[in-house]
């Protein structure tokens, strides 16, 4: 039986907007510091955020006491499934840090940044103005919009270029298959999170291109 902290209640879209505006925050906080400060500093603090998410996700899944207390700090930053799984905050720590250390600033940047203003817009778009869905095999019904997707890649598509006016890369052909393929990621029934996924597989397809 679970306990008040643990149980399931309605989500809220004030809750909602919540997680998205975190999303956005979190996702951008790495390729921000990459920008502005550099590869090392932000490759540190990826890695120290990685690490100190990871023991807070082992101590609270190892110790029920723990994560009832971290619910009932954070709950409304969770989805339901969240307080009983490692967080979608954790994957995207992780993917950072995998990012940056395997392709580099600019790949990096753009992988993550894609996956922070994509998936919010994703799914404000897909929520409001969704109309036409494809169901995949393994995806929940209705989970997914096409009018969604490709919101997701607009608005990536636009990040990259306002990153490319600005300096931060050379490869706007490049950066725009990378949103692509984050959109796609995004919308396919992976059974894996898309905070992990999405960054991951845009940034090795955008790699795959820059080096041949």
């Amino acid at each position: 039986m679970l306990s008040p902290a643990e149980s399931t209640p309605p989500i809220s879209s004030e809750h909602t907007w919540r997680r998205r505006i975190f999303h956005l925050a979190a996702a951008l906080l790495v390729p921000a510091a990459a920008l502005i400060l550099g590869y090392k500093p932000a490759f540190y603090l990826a890695a120290v955020g990685a690490a100190a998410l990871a023991a807070v996700e082992c101590v609270r899944l190892l110790v029920p006491a723990v994560n009832r207390r971290v619910v009932l700090w954070v709950g409304p930053l969770m989805k339901p499934r969240e307080r009983r799984s490692p967080t979608a905050a954790s994957h995207l720590a992780i993917a950072s840090l995998l990012v940056l250390f395997l392709f580099g600033t600019p790949i990096a940047t753009l992988a993550l940044v894609f996956v922070a203003l994509g998936d919010p817009v994703a799914g404000i778009v897909g929520t409001r103005y969704g109309r036409l869905r494809v169901r995949l095999v393994g995806s929940r019904p209705g989970s997914k919009s096409v009018e969604g997707t490709l919101a997701f890649f607009a608005v990536s598509l636009a990040a990259a270029a306002v990153l490319w006016a600005a300096g931060a890369h050379d490869m706007l052909w490049i950066a725009a298959v990378g949103a692509a393929t984050a959109a796609l990621v995004e919308f396919t029934p992976i059974p894996l999170e898309d905070n992990f996924t999405v960054p991951l597989a845009s940034a090795f397809v955008m790699w795959l291109l820059w080096v041949t």
